[in-house]
């Protein structure tokens, strides 16, 4: 195994769908990245035009039931190349979907997100810090598959990243912003996830 595949995030959708989960929740994900692309957008002279990409085709048909024609939406890999030609974005988000892959393959897909995003285009992420790792593994037991990359007994994969790595991961790109980000339970409040916010600039 290197990497939880489109049945394991299939079924993680559908249960979602079926809880009524909000995967962004109310914003917490998305809202900080607002500013930045707004002004991306601003410097490309166009308002937002927007791709979605998943490996889940659940996660696809959602997302196009809930928005339309507000976006184009493709069922891919990101760990393969992707079919846009270099430069063609003025922005990529990734909200705790790139920490799912083993070493080789995270500095595969950090690599194309360069690649995809224009000279002076922003990247903004967020990806699960290594403090979130002891916090995770209270509540998921998992084998370890390569230093901090992990397989859950649920077959979630999960890679645990220090800032360090990740600095390493985004060397060719300016104006690097990192911070850690510790995530409140929804319903108590009490610590429930560690991430690392990023905003860099191609």
């Amino acid at each position: 195994m290197t990497s939880a595949g489109a049945d394991f995030w299939d079924q993680f959708f559908r249960q979602r769908r079926e809880s009524g989960d909000d995967l962004d929740w109310a914003g917490l994900w998305t809202r900080p990245f607002l500013a930045p692309l707004r002004d991306a957008a601003r410097l490309a002279g166009e308002g937002y035009s927007v791709t979605a990409v998943d490996l889940s085709g659940e996660a696809i048909r959602q997302a196009r039931a809930r928005f339309g024609s507000l976006a184009r939406f493709l069922v891919a890999d990101m760990t393969r190349r992707l079919p846009f030609p270099d430069g063609s974005f003025d922005a990529v988000m990734s909200n705790v979907a790139m920490h799912m892959f083993p070493d080789n393959e995270t500095r595969a897909v950090f690599t194309q997100v360069g690649r995809l995003v224009r000279a002076g285009g922003l990247f903004a992420f967020h990806v699960n810090s290594l403090e979130d790792r002891p916090m995770r593994a209270r509540a998921l037991p998992a084998r370890e598959l390569e230093p901090d990359y992990v397989a859950e007994e649920s077959g979630q994969t999960v890679h645990f990243f220090s800032e360090t790595y990740l600095r390493e991961l985004l060397a060719g790109w300016q104006q690097v912003q990192l911070a850690p980000i510790s995530v409140p339970h929804r319903k108590t409040g009490e610590p429930f996830k560690h991430v690392w916010r990023g905003i860099a600039r191609r």
